[in-house]
């Protein structure tokens, strides 16, 4: 009898920048919509999937000519954070689908003056992508 082993990795096919930001994460969308002609605005919470009633602010943009989901989530929640491995970052930015560059994303988040630091997350070291996983 053969047994055939079947090797599988899931492709990770979206970027998770970390976004550190003194403001409330209304204005931050707004100061982003302002300088970047984007429109985020406010979406149900995100609830990560096994995480009890833990909840994170949302707020979602769609770029319909390049087919690209972006949603900006709160690292901190009424009962922890989304990711307390990263407890620095006040904001997670998870883009999705469509075209885009994290170098160019990360160049025009940079100039915002509320915006202290952005960078990429390397998710091959993150312990668990479980939590940026958006089902909607």
């Amino acid at each position: 009898m053969k047994t055939h082993k079947i090797d599988r990795e899931d492709e990770i096919d979206f970027l998770i920048l970390g976004i550190n930001s003194h403001v409330r994460p209304y204005k931050l969308c707004w100061e982003i919509n302002k300088k970047l002609k984007t429109n985020f605005v406010k979406t149900q919470n995100h609830t990560p999937q096994n995480r009890g009633k833990q909840s994170f602010e949302r707020y979602r943009y769609k770029n319909e000519n390049t087919q690209t989901l972006y949603n900006i989530l709160s690292n901190r929640g009424s009962f922890g954070y989304l990711d307390s491995h990263n407890k620095s970052v006040n904001y997670f930015l998870v883009v999705q689908e469509g075209v885009y560059s994290s170098k160019k994303i990360i160049k025009s988040l940079s100039k915002i003056d509320d915006i202290l630091l952005v960078f990429e997350l390397n998710l091959s070291k993150i312990k668990s992508i479980t939590p940026f996983i958006i089902n909607d």
